[in-house]
């Protein structure tokens, strides 16, 4: 999940439930304790009513005549609203008119004790309150005695039932309504980010300069301290190859002189070769430093460009150069393959390892590139001689070749490891199956 926005979301959902089921679980409970103890008071009520009318005999026999029954729903069969007396021993002395079933209570309460439970007898669910009390009779005889009051708990459960539906119902629609809430508050806190995106690709695209516009205190600093860093190395790069470009532009005046005094037939030759050996240093060094200045190297934020078009492009100019050779270019690289890579700088690659390929091969040439696990692998195959049996490391450095038969000055390999490594990238010479040269490269995706 590398998503800010789908992560804040995430957390914000989860914590939405869990507070969503804290809520409902608390509110149904508090509702149903609630409910409970209203229906606690209310059997209680009804159960000092009952006591208040009711007789004991001198034998201890309970009676409470229907006529006094206060509430009608006792008098009436089936009613749902039931009341009984069960002696000490559990047996039943008086049961109201409501009652025609025998009920079995799992345990009695002592004496001026409340009993507030739930019974399951075969036809439903019942709501019991029991109180256990002593009647002392005038004779001076004591009787022990339990009350029992009951209520059909259906239409408590079905209430409960429905209060449940309408809560979680209203929960879950309030969870979605805060759950879009958030996406647009989050959609709208993230915008400066999504800006700061679009403005970095523009850069990659080197459609600007620098990150323009305004964002918030806690995204400013990260924005200046980027502006500041591409300023820096456009101008570093800048200076760099003006320093180069000036310092050629200085020696060239002095290299003249002493090329005149290196052809000056009134020098002895033992005295005019070493000269001209030193000019040649000279000459070499500077056209390798310039070479390195026209390199960008890796610089920030570069665009990702295609590598097809400019190898092809390379075969064709090369094609021209190398006719009278009649040296075969082959180009084996799919339009999608791109890396993020200063076109200069892809071009005096390809161009610089194409030319070494043509020169010391023996007239064929394939180029080849492919990306893989987002890192851009390229190779430059000739037919050629290849690299002998030894060391190739010491190819790779200024002014070292492999062919002392030919003209140049060892100035191509080395730049081309200059640029690779300023990729931080890896260039390695072997020997192709045929025995011709070969250069891999692998430039990384980050």
């Amino acid at each position: 999940m590398n998503s800010l926005r789908a992560r804040l979301l995430a957390a914000t959902a989860v914590l939405l439930l869990a507070f969503i089921v804290l809520t409902g679980v608390a509110l149904e409970t508090a509702v149903s304790e609630r409910a409970d103890q209203a229906e606690h008071d209310r059997l209680q009520g009804l159960s000092y009513a009952l006591l208040g009318s009711a007789e004991i005999t001198d034998d201890g026999g309970f009676k409470l005549a229907p006529r006094v029954l206060p509430e009608s729903d006792l008098t009436r069969p089936d009613s749902g609203l039931y009341a009984l007396v069960l002696n000490e021993d559990g047996e039943t002395v008086w049961r109201s008119p409501s009652l025609l079933d025998p009920v079995d209570m799992p345990s009695l309460p002592a004496v001026g004790e409340w009993q507030f439970m739930r019974i399951y007898p075969e036809k439903g669910t019942l709501i019991t309150l029991s109180f256990g009390f002593r009647w002392v009779t005038d004779g001076g005889e004591d009787f022990r005695y339990t009350l029992v009051v009951a209520e059909d708990a259906s239409t408590f459960i079905k209430q409960m039932q429905r209060f449940r539906g309408v809560l979680w119902a209203l929960l879950s629609a309030s969870a979605l309504v805060l759950l879009i809430v958030e996406l647009l508050i989050l959609r709208w806190g993230l915008a400066p980010l999504r800006r700061l995106a679009r403005n970095l690709s523009t850069l990659q695209a080197h459609e600007k300069r620098r990150i323009e516009g305004r964002y918030p205190d806690e995204i400013q600093p990260l924005v200046s301290n980027l502006n500041t860093m591409l300023s820096n190395d456009q101008a570093r790069l800048t200076r760099y190859r003006n320093a180069l470009g000036d310092l050629a532009h200085s020696l060239k005046t002095p290299m003249a002189v002493l090329r005149g005094l290196a052809e000056d037939q009134r020098l002895e030759e033992s005295q005019r070769k070493p000269l001209r050996n030193q000019l040649a240093r000279m000459n070499d060094i500077l056209d390798y430093q310039l070479q390195k200045a026209a390199a960008a190297g890796k610089r920030s934020l570069t665009a990702s460009i295609s590598i097809a078009p400019i190898a092809e492009k390379l075969a064709r100019a090369l094609t021209k150069v190398y006719a009278e050779d009649g040296t075969r270019f082959r180009v084996h690289i799919d339009t999608g393959v791109k890396a993020p890579i200063d076109e200069g700088d892809l071009t005096e690659l390809l161009g610089t390892l194409m030319d070494n390929a043509a020169k010391y091969g023996n007239g064929q040439v394939d180029v080849r590139a492919e990306t893989r696990d987002g890192d851009l692998h390229m190779q430059i195959d000739d037919n050629g001689q290849g690299f002998g049996d030894g060391s190739t490391e010491r190819l790779l450095e200024r002014g070292v070749r492999a062919d002392t038969n030919r003209e140049g000055q060892g100035l191509g390999l080395a730049v081309a490891a200059e640029i690779v490594r300023s990729y931080t990238g890896e260039i390695t010479l072997t020997n192709c199956e045929n025995g011709g040269a070969r250069v891999a490269i692998v430039l990384p995706a980050g």
